[in-house]
């Protein structure tokens, strides 16, 4: 008989459903309050929080919708709009909510926001540009664009900083002060980050329990914990949560509590790429049936992963940008010879038996996945696969084939294993 594997859910990641609903209920009536809205994209969301700006960023608001169960009536609403269905499925959620808005289009609620006083525009992909001109040019949405190219190399690092704090200094902020009527707050900046390096490092703490076999949680359990990072960043409230969490992890690895019953996981994974909040379930489900645990990724893993790193003075501007170039190499790991690094490092240290990589049919942010299975395949043994969906539009999800890859991908790890 088959063993039958069921998923042990933490009780602190119960927690995150009324964080989270607080967050989106304090945005959608900001303007009630008098209060500034921003909209972001990419990692500017801290400039607008230190101006006690109610705050959106666009990769939140997918895993939001999607989660509400309106991810399909949003994205109908852009295509009845003329958005493109290869178009990146976040930017279409943000241009079908403004649709809805504008038209009247019948959607849930609760996932339609206040337009922004400002959309601030990290750009690391070519989509965020498109987001940033699609609404400004229906809606006359102002906003303010800072061009954050990753780099291919290491030797790029040093100079793209430069570039990146120089847009910073010389656009975002002053166009933050125009639209707040007040002078940067550089102090609460600073503030923000004392307790974000908390909070990073309480979490950090969280992974070193994901090395343990059996492992006490999953990938998936820090996809539903990275809000405070996000959402609460600079508040108490994520370092109380990260306590919390780290607790309940301690307290499983000592009383051999696994996160895959009944006795622990019979696949390490690593997961590349978004997380597919749209239909999180039916992969998570996929996965369980097989005894498969997602440990870890370049993404969520890679957001502050080096938080002896946070400097909050004397200078909160430069430290942020470092920690995006220079010192974490959040975007150097995008690349094909970052992921190489990064990844080979991750499978080391968290015993990973093979590779899952979430091939985004609208995202082309990621960069080598291919390469990347290849080389790992050759230096370490251990096989990949693709799986090519989508991060937010269902439409591209198909129950066959994230099936038939899993199994295939098992089937490798099981011969191998049978070989050794």
């Amino acid at each position: 008989m088959e063993k039958e594997y069921k998923l042990n859910r933490l009780e602190t990641t119960k927690l995150m459903g009324p964080m989270v609903d607080k967050h989106w209920a304090e945005l959608r009536t900001a303007k009630e309050r008098g209060e500034r809205v921003g909209w972001c994209s990419g990692p500017m969301f801290i400039f607008p929080y230190a101006m006690d700006m109610k705050c959106h960023f666009m990769a939140g608001y997918a895993a939001y919708c999607a989660g509400r169960g309106a991810a399909e009536q949003v994205l109908e609403a852009a295509e009845s709009v003329g958005e493109l269905l290869d178009t990146c499925s976040y930017h279409r959620l943000h241009m079908g909510m403004a649709a809805a808005i504008e038209k009247n289009i019948p959607v849930k609620e609760e996932v339609l926001l206040p337009m922004p006083d400002l959309l601030i525009i990290g750009r690391f992909c070519t989509e965020m540009s498109h987001y940033a001109e699609g609404l400004y040019r229906r809606y006359s949405t102002p906003v303010v664009a800072v061009d954050m190219p990753p780099p291919q190399d290491k030797e790029d690092i040093a100079r793209l900083e430069k570039y990146v704090e120089g847009q910073i200094r010389g656009s975002l902020i002053p166009e933050i002060e125009r639209v707040c009527g007040r002078p940067f707050d550089y102090d609460r900046m600073s503030e923000i980050l004392s307790v974000l390096k908390q909070a990073c490092t309480l979490r950090n703490e969280c992974w070193e329990f994901a090395k343990v076999n059996p492992t006490p949680w999953t990938l998936w359990d820090y996809g539903v914990s990275i809000a405070p990072i996000f959402y609460m960043m600079g508040k108490p409230e994520s370092v109380t949560y990260y306590t919390k969490l780290r607790d309940e992890l301690a307290e499983r690895v000592e009383k051999k509590i696994p996160v895959m019953l009944p006795d622990g996981e019979n696949y390490r994974l690593y997961w590349d790429s978004w997380l597919p909040w749209a239909f999180l379930g039916k992969i998570i489900r996929s996965f369980t049936k097989f005894g498969a645990v997602p440990i870890c990724g370049r993404y969520p893993w890679e957001f502050f992963d080096h938080p002896e790193d946070i400097e909050p003075e004397p200078d909160p501007v430069r430290n942020w940008v470092q920690l995006y170039y220079t010192k974490s190499h959040i975007a150097y790991h995008a690349s094909t010879k970052g992921g190489i690094d990064l990844i080979s490092k991750l499978v080391e240290d968290y015993s990973i038996d093979g590779l899952v990589m979430l091939a985004s049919k609208t995202c082309r942010f990621w960069q080598g996945q291919v390469p990347i299975i290849n080389h790992i395949e050759k230096k370490y043994g251990i096989p990949g696969i693709l799986l090519e969906i989508d991060q937010a539009d269902a439409s591209f999800y198909s129950d066959a084939q994230v099936d038939t890859r899993l199994q295939a991908l098992f089937e490798m790890i099981d011969g191998r294993r049978r070989v050794i």
